[in-house]
């Protein structure tokens, strides 16, 4: 090794060792604890990176056949797909102030009527528009006639005859129409921080429409 680069390597090791002895953090931004030893110590550094250049992801789930009661029989129901599987959509956890990707991912192959006119109609979205995807029913008992895929389209409406729900917070003025069979994709950001209802702004379920974790829930941007 010449003179130079050993004066160098050396120079390194002595950072090190000193960075060990007096207890210096490092950031790498790697997300992770960082830990150095020399001469018996051990410096850990914590590391927290911010993904809040990032979109934060939601991913919403419709599924049929959930029973609601002995009397109404099974209802269509919005689930949040956490971690461990499906949970409640009784009260949805966002960011505030962070581009949301919402993923509503729709397993009902059924259209429903419209509340009011105009809900299948975008709105309070990037663009006003949303990417559907078709065709969430390919492996159903539909069988061949039912494999019709159009791939992703970007979309500021949909047919009202193949609409099937809605995620809809009236006073952020969000309106996601879900098509039947569909995965629906948009973007959109919550301003304040608050709690806010959102509903199926279609006749989907009966009792279900005014049931927390059923059609109905809170939006809890904090």
């Amino acid at each position: 090794m010449q003179g130079s680069q050993a004066v160098r390597v050396g120079a390194i090791l002595a950072v090190f060792v000193l960075v060990a002895v007096a207890g210096i953090s490092i950031g790498y931004g790697f997300g992770t604890s960082v830990q150095i030893s020399a001469r018996g110590a051990t410096v850990t550094s914590t590391v927290t990176t911010s993904n809040s250049t990032e979109p934060y992801v939601l991913t919403l789930v419709i599924a049929t056949n959930s029973v609601f009661n002995s009397t109404a029989g099974t209802m269509p129901a919005y689930f949040v797909l956490g971690p461990s599987g499906l949970q409640s959509s009784a009260s949805i956890a966002v960011p505030a102030h962070r581009l949301i990707k919402l993923v509503i991912v729709c397993y009902d192959d059924g259209n429903a009527t419209m509340v009011q006119n105009g809900v299948n109609q975008v709105s309070g979205t990037q663009g006003n528009t949303v990417l559907v995807e078709n065709n969430d029913n390919i492996n159903s008992t539909q069988g061949i006639s039912g494999i019709v895929v159009k791939g992703g389209q970007n979309v500021s409406s949909i047919d009202p005859t193949l609409l099937a729900h809605t995620f809809s917070v009236s006073t952020l003025n969000l309106n996601i129409p879900v098509e039947l069979s569909s995965t629906t994709v948009a973007y959109f950001t919550i301003n304040q921080a608050g709690t806010y209802t959102w509903q199926c702004m279609t006749l989907c379920g009966g009792a279900a429409m005014d049931s927390p974790g059923w059609m109905t829930g809170s939006l809890v941007a904090q």
